[in-house]
């Protein structure tokens, strides 16, 4: 029974086909692997290592700045349960180098080593048998950022002053060749609004050669990656230019003052934002204590912060005039003393002599001795009992176009 159905299969065309490529199979898979076990593959995407043998460029003090390929495909032969598992981190490809002799372009032969544990296969050839290096020296230089701002369109009634730059300084890595090109750095806002107050844009950098050629950029690092530039926006403003006073006695009339000025008025370029809230500029202070009329008084003009002379003016003179003004020598014999609710206070001096009167010509000849009265705070006094010296206010109630010059004293006691 099963002889006949054996002997009925063997006698099937369609099951002795399949036998016969199954036993192909079987004897094709013996040779590969027992008979035939060699094969050849290809690694792909190897790199060149440049820092293997990198001891014979950098003693010239160089680095290396192109190649035109990094990378190799590699032919490798060997047994298929070995190739079969290499990788690109199995082999090191690295260039023969010979020959420098400094800076410049290098064509090395390639070469290569194992670095797998496995070390039955063999390295048959390269996608490219060579790579071609330029060998600089790498150098850092510093250099001052410049501004463009043309693409920036300013309000009418406004302006724009210099602008600065953040940082205002960049450094620059690259090889030697190519930072030696460079002449200029320059930021330019690539902005194209209409600007009516103090702004900070973001800007381009561009490279230029000393022929306004602009640099390509490529193997260059900056050590930032933007520069901001800040553009101070202006008004124009005229002000009037003030000299006042101090120690104005109470209840003088300045006014009788007539100043002579160099300059009355002084256009400046003012922040744009703050431009409403400056009414004058005060030139200086005289001292009316020490007043000396028709001599020149002399005053240094300091301007806000921010702001600018569009007149280039730094300094005034200012002339009080004489005319109408006279000086006159009194003895003042009526000396008070206020703020004494105990009477504490005992005046040791009568009279004080040689007081000058300063005014109007008419009010001053007006005046006799008693209309000037000395004065004294006993509230302001700190001093321990006793006898001491202390100043006096004088006041003149009849007439606000005089009163008394100088500093004058009295011997009280306590």
């Amino acid at each position: 029974m099963n002889n006949s159905r054996l002997s009925r299969l063997f006698d099937d065309n369609r099951f002795l086909r399949r036998i016969s490529v199954l036993i192909a199979v079987m004897m094709w898979g013996y040779v590969v692997i027992f008979v035939n076990n060699e094969h050849t593959t290809t690694i792909h995407d190897v790199p060149i290592n440049m820092q293997y043998r990198r001891n014979a460029y950098q003693s010239l003090g160089l680095d290396v700045i192109e190649m035109d390929i990094v990378t190799v495909d590699v032919s490798v032969t060997g047994p298929r349960s070995v190739t079969g598992d290499l990788t690109a981190d199995d082999i090191i490809v690295y260039p023969t180098i010979t020959g420098i002799d400094g800076a410049g372009t290098y064509r090395f032969m390639l070469t290569s080593d194992k670095t797998s544990n496995v070390a039955n296969f063999v390295i048959n050839s390269y996608s490219k048998d060579s790579v071609t290096v330029r060998l600089d020296r790498l150098v850092t230089k510093e250099f001052p950022v410049e501004v463009d701002i043309s693409s920036v369109v300013v309000a009418s009634e406004y302006m724009a002053e210099r602008p600065s730059t953040n940082p205002a300084t960049i450094e620059i890595t690259g090889p030697e060749y190519k930072i030696n090109t460079i002449s200029r750095v320059v930021a330019a806002t690539i902005s194209t609004e209409t600007l009516s107050q103090t702004s900070v844009l973001s800007s381009e950098m561009h490279l230029y050669d000393e022929n306004g050629n602009e640099v390509d950029d490529k193997l260059l690092t900056k050590n930032v990656s933007e520069v901001d530039i800040t553009i101070p926006i202006m008004k124009e403003v005229t002000l009037p230019l003030k000299v006042e006073y101090v120690n104005v006695p109470s209840g003088f009339d300045t006014s009788l003052l007539k100043q002579t000025m160099s300059a009355a008025n002084i256009r400046l370029s003012v922040p744009a934002g703050s431009a409403s809230s400056f009414t004058d500029i005060v030139a200086g202070y005289i001292d009316l204590a020490t007043l000396k009329t028709d001599e020149k008084y002399t005053f240094d003009l300091k301007l806000p912060q921010g702001c600018r002379s569009l007149d280039e003016l730094h300094q005034i003179t200012v002339t009080i005039s004489g005319n109408n003004l006279v000086e006159r020598v009194v003895n003042v014999s009526e000396i008070k003393v206020i703020n004494d609710a105990d009477n504490a206070i005992q005046v040791m001096t009568k009279n004080i002599g040689n007081v000058t009167v300063f005014g109007e010509k008419s009010a001053v000849d007006a005046l006799s001795a008693s209309s000037i009265i000395a004065q004294i705070d006993a509230a302001t006094l700190t001093a321990a009992q006793g006898q001491q010296s202390v100043e006096v206010d004088f006041l003149i109630p009849s007439t606000d176009k005089a009163y008394v010059k100088g500093v004058y004293t009295v011997t009280i006691k306590k």
